[in-house]
């Protein structure tokens, strides 16, 4: 899945019905066509205190870069890079604040009533309080078991959000230190920077699994119990818009297999999507009003679904690779008292060297004519192998290999390491294995004659049946006209899904999907 160029979708969208028809009731019931709820005052102050937390976040990696910067630390280019990006971001934090504290100002000038004290911004992630749940409804149509693993559930959810949250921190963490180390030379602060990442790694790979096993029971138990409560009382139609969803869901969990640093936290971030918008519609049909007001002003965790898709850190240890051309130098760097030291072998990636001779003893430095720099092993043959150079291609070693030849040595030849392995013969294509561009087909759904934006209702749909998805527009070849392109796919039969959602609440529209390679 391609990395989102533009920002998602504000995803608290997705706590309403899927579609309009999917809200039609069962048999027998009055319809009632819900109509998007108005902004209301207590989602702004919820955005508010989101907004306030993720500011708190971004000055403090701001503050932890700059402190780098001042330092001795190797890498200031990519710092200062990382630096820049990080105050746009916090820029572009504070305007949102700003502005959403001028509609707050103008709301209460309208509306006649003063702003609450703003709490201390938290990471919470609970589903609007336990009200939902610790009610007579759930109470009287579950068991006394099953209603004790429900108000259990709830409780661990906070547990969830505070271990993604530690997680998250530490990411943040590696995703500073890595340019710097990636740039640092090698010796005690490249090791020293590597400590700290290994270990912060280390940690996120012990919380992650935590997380994936937590959330899951939580998850479970949650959509058991809501399972089984709806059916108890003949709710079909909920049960249905459910059921579509949760199919939906587990083509998206498809999708990010494998393209993020930590599936369960992507996991999560599309469950607790789909739990969400089950609470609501379960508090709306139950009557549970509280419930239901608390959790329509909820702005959910994974409305910046980005907090929870998690790209790839390479965190490995770097190859400090002795590339060097063979040379002969005078005086002579190899004596006595100044060995050829023992060649290095790296784990990863390849390393080219001229093979100068094997032999059955050790060598004096003075058969070598001054060439420099020079390797030595003895392998399981007992043999002594001396070796001139390092180069990073087939081609640069073959080059210094004749030029050697052509100064006298009788028999210089290419050898290589691949990934730690010997190679007693590579050829020009020898080296590791390149990962060759996927031709696997995606798919991407184009939506024309909307105007110059998409209406609410399918903008909606785009946040359910898509949820992760970049949104895009541009203009059609043809016509000039706008043309929003959602995708890319790697499931055709999601691509397809959402194509016939959005024809279903406005059939005027064009779509169509696209393979891409």
């Amino acid at each position: 899945m391609e990395r989102r160029v533009l920002k998602y979708f504000l995803l608290l969208s997705l706590l309403a019905p899927l579609t309009l028809a999917a809200q039609r009731p069962a048999k027998g019931r009055k319809t009632v066509v819900q109509q998007p709820a108005p902004v209301s005052y207590d989602s702004l102050a919820m955005r508010r205190n989101e907004l306030a937390g993720k500011e708190a976040r971004l000055k403090e990696r701001l503050d932890e870069a700059r402190e780098l910067f001042s330092s001795d630390s190797p890498g200031k280019e990519a710092l200062g890079a990382n630096i820049v990006e990080l105050e746009q971001a916090l820029f572009d934090v504070r305007a949102d604040l700003e502005s959403l504290s001028e509609t707050m100002a103008r709301m209460e000038r309208e509306q006649g009533f003063s702003l609450p004290v703003m709490p201390a911004a938290t990471a919470a992630a609970d589903n609007g309080k336990t009200m939902l749940v610790d009610n007579d409804y759930f109470r009287d149509n579950l068991s006394a078991a099953d209603y004790r693993q429900l108000l259990a559930a709830q409780k661990k959810e906070n547990e969830v959000a505070e271990l993604i949250g530690k997680l998250q921190e530490n990411y943040d963490q590696m995703a500073l230190l890595l340019p710097v180390y990636h740039v640092a030379v090698k010796g005690p602060q490249a090791d020293s920077l590597h400590a700290r990442i290994t270990a912060l790694a280390a940690e996120n790979e012990r919380l992650a699994p935590a997380i994936g096993d937590l959330w899951q029971s939580v998850f479970d138990t949650k959509v058991y119990a809501y399972n089984y409560v709806l059916d108890k009382n003949g709710e079909g139609d909920i049960l249905a818009v459910q059921e579509k969803q949760m199919n939906n869901m587990l083509l998206l969990e498809a999708e990010i297999e494998g393209e993020y640093m930590y599936e369960e936290v992507a996991r999560y971030a599309l469950q607790k999507l789909l739990i969400a918008g089950y609470e609501i519609r379960i508090a709306d049909r139950a009557g549970l009003t509280g419930a239901a007001d608390s959790l329509n002003s909820l702005t959910p965790p994974t409305s910046h679904i980005d907090d929870y898709f998690l790209p790839v850190l390479d965190t490995r240890e770097r190859m400090f690779y002795d590339f060097a051309d063979a040379q002969i130098v005078r005086p002579a760097r190899y004596a006595n008292i100044n060995q050829v030291p023992q060649v290095e072998i790296f784990p990863r990636g390849s390393m080219y060297r001229i093979l100068l001779g094997a032999y059955s003893r050790p060598q004096p430095v003075s058969v070598f004519r001054n060439v420099y720099p020079l390797s030595q092993e003895t392998k399981a043959d007992r043999k002594h192998y001396y070796y001139a150079g390092g180069y990073a291609t087939y081609a640069e070693a073959e080059e210094a290999a004749a030029r050697l030849k052509r100064q006298g040595f009788r028999n210089p030849r290419v050898v290589a390491w691949h990934d730690g392995l010997y190679d007693a013969a590579p050829g020009a294509e020898s080296g590791s294995a390149v990962t060759e561009p996927s031709t696997r087909i995606r798919y991407r759904v184009e939506i024309g004659g909307a105007g110059e934006s998409l209406s609410r209702v399918v903008r909606d749909v785009i946040s359910t049946q898509a949820a992760g998805k970049e949104v895009s527009r541009t203009a059609d070849p043809e016509t000039g006209e706008p043309l929003f392109v959602v995708g890319s796919f790697n499931n055709k039969t999601l691509a397809e899904a959402l194509v016939q959602d959005i024809d279903t609440v406005e059939p005027g529209l064009t779509i169509r999907i696209v393979a891409v390679q």
